[in-house]
């Protein structure tokens, strides 16, 4: 008598079980495929030049499908973001917001007759402009060419920068193939060739935060100064 209520309770939980599973098996259908969860707004904060249509293609996609491989075509055709944030507002919002890679110098380049004006990101990727971007330094390049890694110079020598207080737009560079030469107010800084621009971007850095220098500092290596201020 035992064994066959044993086995009537086994049979029961096992009932049980299979009905449970069924149940929520059949739930995670039906709101995958309802139209109560499907995607029908979508907000975000990513600047209006970025290419968004990939974003568009989620219109009427199921929310609870959507996740980071559902953005890798934005961040393909829009190199300048650095990460995406998404918040699923049930049962059918996206917000989407938007980190972007830094911006680092206006790149102002004369070695030809036509205009050549470049943005510099951290990424080391490059984008056109029309003019000197407000709040980023200017570098004029005169002469060439440039060596190859030229831009991950730049990029190491600017991200040192900004570990330094100074107004970014008043800091003019120009360089004639050779030899970077800043100029920070009445300061003029020779920095020398594009080697180890990192190491030398800590010190001017040093030199621009205290601002004293009204006239020519000459960098003798990557290392070592010498001043000629009043």
């Amino acid at each position: 008598m035992n064994e066959y209520i044993n086995n009537q309770i086994v049979i029961f939980k096992t009932f049980l079980i299979f009905s449970l599973s069924c149940l929520i098996l059949l739930l995670v259908v039906m709101n995958t495929t309802s139209q109560k969860y499907r995607i029908n707004e979508i907000t975000n904060n990513i600047d209006l030049s970025s290419n968004l249509q990939s974003l568009n293609n989620l219109y009427g996609k199921s929310i609870w499908y959507i996740d980071e491989n559902s953005f890798e075509q934005i961040y393909t055709d829009n190199p300048v973001i650095k990460k995406l944030t998404i918040t699923k507002n049930l049962p059918n919002k996206l917000v989407v917001s938007s980190e972007l890679y830094q911006q680092l110098v206006t790149i102002d380049d004369n070695r030809s007759s036509l205009k050549n004006m470049q943005i510099l990101y951290e990424n080391n990727y490059v984008v056109k402009t029309e003019g000197e971007e407000n709040n980023l330094p200017v570098l004029v390049i005169t002469n060439g060419p440039v060596e190859e890694g030229f831009r991950g110079e730049l990029i190491s020598f600017f991200k040192t920068l900004d570990k330094y207080k100074y107004i970014k737009n008043e800091l003019k560079i120009q360089f004639d193939g050779n030899q970077f030469v800043a100029f920070y107010y009445l300061g003029r800084y020779e920095l020398g060739p594009a080697i180890d621009l990192g190491r030398k971007g800590s010190i001017l850095g040093t030199y621009l935060e205290e601002n004293f220098c009204s006239g020519t500092v000459r960098f003798i290596n990557s290392e070592t100064t010498v001043e000629n201020c009043t």
